[in-house]
């Protein structure tokens, strides 16, 4: 009878541990990937309410930046430092950013390398200036907004406009995510929050502006790239609504 009990205790054991491990691979197998899985960064991105009633980002702005219409590449100090012509998009490590739909990041900036950048194809060099357009876009809208006006919004946007990328804000959707926020809307939306974090609208207008851009400049080989790699599977050139591109 003893060992009777003790053999019924052990299968016990054996199938709470089946039970649990099988739990742990479906939530594995459901659960989506992380930024990390997907080569990129980690969002850790928030922003907070300053003096000002502006929603400032934490982490830093990119500190060298393409100055709108023109090839101008400058500092903070708005100092030139180099041309677009040998500047190329890196990650805060100084590699190299490879030509993809990854939008930038906190730590990215551009650095002079004329030699690397004489050998990218048309389409990594216009993802290279794709970057820095919005490297300052992102600068405008996470850490700088308190002093940006209208007019100088409208040039740092100006890419986007002409391409008539993210032209229209809509916020009736069931639920947040649903929402979206075109040039204005977000910019007006950056200069007066009322009080809310707005981490998800920004950064969601961020990224979608990357993108639609650079479907705009690339090839339909690299737009087919962007589809087909796709953390979601969506076809983000698709979604633009390109009716006509416009290179740089």
């Amino acid at each position: 009878m003893k060992a009777i009990l003790t053999l019924l205790i052990i299968n016990s054991l054996i199938l709470i541990s089946c039970g649990n491990n099988t739990t742990i691979e479906e939530d594995l197998l459901s659960s989506p990937p992380s930024n990390e899985r997907r080569g990129r960064p980690q969002d850790n991105y928030e922003c907070q309410i300053s003096s000002s009633g502006h929603c400032i980002f934490t982490g830093d702005p990119h500190k060298t930046i393409l100055k709108p219409g023109t090839d101008k590449i400058l500092d903070r100090e708005d100092q030139y430092l180099f041309s677009m012509e040998g500047a190329v998009a890196l990650n805060s490590s100084g590699n190299i950013l490879n030509a993809s739909g990854r939008p930038a990041f906190d730590g990215d900036y551009l650095g002079y390398d004329p030699e690397h950048k004489e050998g990218l194809s048309s389409d990594a060099k216009a993802f290279h200036r794709v970057m820095a357009t919005m490297f300052s876009i992102r600068n405008a809208l996470m850490y700088d907004i308190a002093a940006i006006t209208q007019t100088e919004w409208d040039i740092l946007i100006n890419e986007l406009a002409i391409r008539e990328v993210k032209n229209s804000t809509y916020t009736d959707g069931p639920t947040p995510r649903d929402n979206y926020y075109g040039r204005q809307g977000i910019f007006d939306l950056a200069k007066n929050p009322q009080g809310r974090n707005i981490h998800h609208e920004v950064m969601k207008f961020l990224e979608e502006s990357g993108i639609f851009l650079l479907c705009h400049v690339t090839s339909d080989d690299f737009g087919q790239m962007l589809k087909d790699t796709h953390p979601e599977g969506h076809d983000p050139c698709q979604v633009a609504e390109i009716t006509s591109k416009v290179p740089f």
